[in-house]
């Protein structure tokens, strides 16, 4: 889809400007060609294709390669003219554009989930579904390391500054690790997600790592930050599969399997959400949980239901929770359970958006921007491919 996402979070609607058709499977990934009327693709019909736009406004492969087995994924550096390709077989493939030539690599034992050239260190990184990243040299075609994890790696960042690396994995955790030539250590691990990480997006700049994950939920990491800073955002009804932070108008644009877009305003100042406390009792009315057996037998009483305020993180009984709210400045964009307590200090204004919600009409599992020319380009498991703009009333 093409976008241009202003500043504010306020009313706009995406236009479409062309819907691009001719896959036989689902699309993996689709790029911008940067200053170019042109997008990449590369899909489960074993088919990477180049689609530039004609005088009639339409887009035509202009090229076509196939190979032995599904892409997976794709990686585009644009001064170098080359495409790198992740497949299901877990070989990476690296189609020189000038050169149009091919080099196949054997990166992983399976399917290849993501990848990322380094222009300055010339290393292709990449995860697959082995349970691994490895990263090997474009240079002399070696594998120079790997490294295991204990559930699958799905999604990859790279800062080439530092030469760290970002993965997550289906076990809802991300792993950061700083790679050397041949070695890597593990620096920390970040545990927040309830579901699998989909998609990681790296901001060098804030030093802001967000990730989306199977729970519908997004987390804006503070790695830069001194006191390690996590905000929660829920703004989807689907597993969240792409992210874009915009640097320019401090946004933060997110993308769902059911087609939903929400552009984030992360200019505001947010509040992290609170940690959920543990108790044996509701910590408003002291009714037991149904779990604290001593508790009912002495006060003879059946055992309720625990629940947490997502406000103030209290342990509490449905009773004491059955008001319902939404809290932006939290994250929060769709309406969630509120003590009665916490409800009533909420203000009208405090209930004001801090995103907006648009409908890509397909399903999204890769997204690409060019802010520059407010442009976005969506695609998913439905073989099409959609570039829109949006415009802000």
């Amino acid at each position: 889809m093409a976008a241009e996402i202003h500043s504010r979070p306020q009313s706009s609607r995406l236009v479409l400007l062309n819907k691009i058709e001719g896959h036989s499977d689902g699309v993996n990934a689709a790029v911008l060609i940067p200053k170019e009327d042109g997008v990449i693709t590369v899909s489960e019909d074993r088919t990477i294709r180049v689609w530039l736009k004609r005088d009639s406004g339409q887009y035509w492969p202009s090229i076509y390669h196939t190979v032995s087995s599904p892409c997976s994924c794709m990686s585009y550096h644009h001064e170098s003219r080359r495409i790198f390709i992740g497949q299901d077989n877990g070989a990476v493939v690296v189609i020189d554009l000038q050169r149009v030539c091919v080099c196949v690599c054997a990166a992983h034992q399976n399917r290849v989930s993501d990848l990322i050239f380094s222009l300055e260190s010339q290393w292709v990184i990449s995860t697959g579904h082995d349970k691994s990243i490895s990263w090997m040299s474009t240079q002399s075609g070696s594998m120079l390391g790997r490294h295991s994890f204990g559930s699958w790696a799905s999604c990859l960042q790279y800062d080439k500054d530092t030469q760290h690396a970002f993965v997550g994995d289906h076990s809802g955790q991300i792993t950061l690790l700083k790679l050397d030539e041949q070695t890597c250590s593990v620096i920390t691990t970040l545990k927040g997600h309830e579901g699998s990480v989909g998609v990681l997006y790296w901001d060098p700049v804030q030093r802001w790592l967000f990730s989306g994950a199977s729970d519908h939920s997004v987390i804006m990491w503070d790695i830069g930050g001194r006191q390690g800073r996590t905000l929660l955002l829920q703004g989807h009804h689907e597993k969240v599969q792409a992210l874009r932070y915009l640097p320019l108008t401090r946004q933060l644009v997110s993308c769902s399997a059911d087609g939903g877009i929400t552009v984030w305003n992360m200019e505001t100042t947010r509040e992290e959400a609170p940690q959920w406390q543990e108790s044996d009792s509701c910590q408003k009315c002291e009714q037991p949980f149904f779990w604290n057996i001593k508790q009912m037998w002495d006060s003879k009483t059946l055992g309720l239901r625990q629940h947490h305020c997502r406000k103030c993180g209290k342990a509490i009984c449905g009773k004491c929770s059955s008001k319902r709210s939404t809290y932006p400045i939290m994250g929060f964009e769709f309406q969630v359970r509120m003590c009665d307590d916490c409800y009533d200090t909420i203000k009208e204004e405090d209930r004001t958006p801090l995103a907006t919600f648009h409908e890509g009409k397909h399903n999204i599992g890769h997204m690409d921007m060019d802010p520059s020319r407010g442009l976005m380009v969506t695609c998913g498991s439905d073989r099409v491919v959609k570039v829109l703009i949006s415009y802000i009333k």
